[in-house]
């Protein structure tokens, strides 16, 4: 064969090489929010023809059903027909005196909110999510405290020193002191009390000498009146006794 012909042969082929070439690769196939690339097909730069990709579900997602592959055909990826959805975490764990809102389902995403009964405090997370490993966070209903009250003057107070929602302190007073107000408050839920604590005032008593003088007014305005009872009267004098006539 001359040096002719196989140059002739060579300019022959070479359009059928730039095809194949053209060919043999796909560049890194574009995944959406559901899908990612195994470890193992992020490595590669490029694909050859007929070669496979490895598709997975993204965090928080999980595989239904599908094949978990994808091939290069003449420069051009196949369809995604893996198919995702989303993680359910579930209700959470039961807790004491707690119930959840969850308007949003439990879906991965999701948000639901602790609630407790009445008299209980929240502690923890006031909302919490679904992640890939679960709900975030903590949360426990703790029952309502409150602080026991300052001691009264001339009086007592009897109750628990660590008062809890619901919980009764009664008040009394000493001998000679009245109490004003109420004479027992309730721990409420929210920590504070159902009223403030009562107080107690000296009882006043009427004593022998006011009741003496009260008299002696009594009398004197009695008199009094009489002697200007009916208008002005006249006194004759008969001896020792005296009258007025009126």
């Amino acid at each position: 064969m001359t040096m002719t012909s196989v140059k002739a042969w060579s300019l022959l082929l070479l359009p059928f090489s730039l095809v194949s070439m053209g060919k043999a690769e796909c560049p890194v196939p574009p995944m959406n929010g559901k899908f990612v690339l195994s470890l193992e097909s992020i490595l590669k730069n490029s694909f050859a023809d007929d070669s496979e990709a490895l598709v997975e579900c993204a965090k928080g997602y999980e595989r239904a059903k599908g094949p978990t592959s994808i091939t290069c055909v003449n420069g051009v990826w196949s369809e995604v027909k893996l198919i995702c959805k989303k993680v359910d975490c579930g209700q959470p764990k039961p807790s004491p005196h707690m119930t959840y809102s969850s308007p949003d389902g439990t879906l991965f995403g999701a948000y639901i909110q602790p609630i407790c009964e009445t008299g209980y405090d929240l502690e923890g997370s006031s909302f919490r999510q679904c992640l890939v490993s679960g709900w975030s966070g903590k949360a426990e209903c703790i029952l309502s405290e409150c602080v026991f009250p300052d001691p009264i003057e001339h009086g007592e107070r009897v109750g628990p020193k660590n008062p809890v929602f619901n919980d009764v302190i009664t008040y009394s007073c000493n001998d000679n002191y009245t109490l004003v107000g109420n004479s027992s408050i309730t721990c409420g839920e929210y920590g504070e009390y159902s009223s403030p604590p009562p107080i107690c005032i000296v009882m006043i008593t009427q004593t022998k000498a006011s009741t003496t003088t009260n008299k002696a007014t009594t009398t004197d305005t009695t008199t009094a009146s009489n002697f200007s009872h009916g208008g002005i009267g006249e006194k004759l004098t008969n001896g020792s006794s005296s009258e007025f006539i009126l």
